[in-house]
């Protein structure tokens, strides 16, 4: 009997072990960008294929063929503009237009949807549901889901894509990496920034040696 109970111990925690191994996580940052990115760390980094590629990660699984590339390029149109216009941008520079000029760099590409919105980051952002055949490796029918953004004077785009059979199975794993995804913060969030609100601090009184000699900030 005491050995069933050690037996059944010693099998609790090595489930327990592989579960919270298949929890983990890694956090990617690019040094020039500061953009970040979290990923399973099963998944795998590989060579880039454009040169506006910040990094490319792979999930398991050999003929899913499931991926994401985070792309990162200078775009500097809209930075004489207050924030407040964040979402007129998007809407107007980043949206349909955008997606029928990015599939282009594809073979037989499609869209399906497109929406606005959204968001990538800290920005507002537009995605896009494609497919498309693999450009490298093996020639491949793939369904993509891609989010882009204008924020401050950087485009970003990530674009998670597998082989369009098993696309739903990979829709919720791209997701969480979608999410992930944290651009540094360029604007302050509240009008005083990182100091207290002095605003509405009460009047300054400064009394000279005589009460005369009173003065008010």
């Amino acid at each position: 009997m005491r050995i069933s109970k050690i037996l059944l111990i010693t099998a609790m925690c090595v489930t327990a072990g592989v579960s919270s191994a298949k929890a983990e996580i890694f956090k990617w940052q690019d040094e020039t960008t500061k953009v970040s990115i979290t990923f399973p760390d099963d998944w795998r980094r590989v060579s880039n294929q454009q040169p506006n590629d910040v990094i490319t990660i792979v999930a398991p699984g050999e003929n899913d063929y499931a991926e994401c590339r985070l792309r990162v390029k200078e775009d500097r149109r809209f930075v004489i503009y207050p924030r407040e216009f964040a979402d007129e941008i998007q809407r107007t520079s980043v949206s349909k237009e955008f997606w029928e000029k990015y599939v282009g760099e594809y073979r037989s590409a499609l869209i399906y949807a497109v929406g606005d919105n959204a968001g990538l980051g800290n920005g507002f952002a537009s995605w896009a549901d494609v497919s498309f055949v693999s450009p490298a490796g093996a020639k491949v029918q793939k369904r993509g889901l891609a989010y882009a953004t204008v924020y401050n004077d950087t485009a970003y785009v990530l674009e998670c894509s597998a082989e369009a059979l098993v696309f739903q199975k990979w829709y919720h794993p791209f997701l969480s990496v979608l999410k992930s995804v944290d651009v540094r913060d360029e604007y302050a969030t509240t009008v005083n920034g990182h100091y207290r609100d002095f605003q509405n601090d009460g009047k300054l009184r400064i009394h000279g040696e005589k009460d005369v000699d009173l003065f008010i900030y």
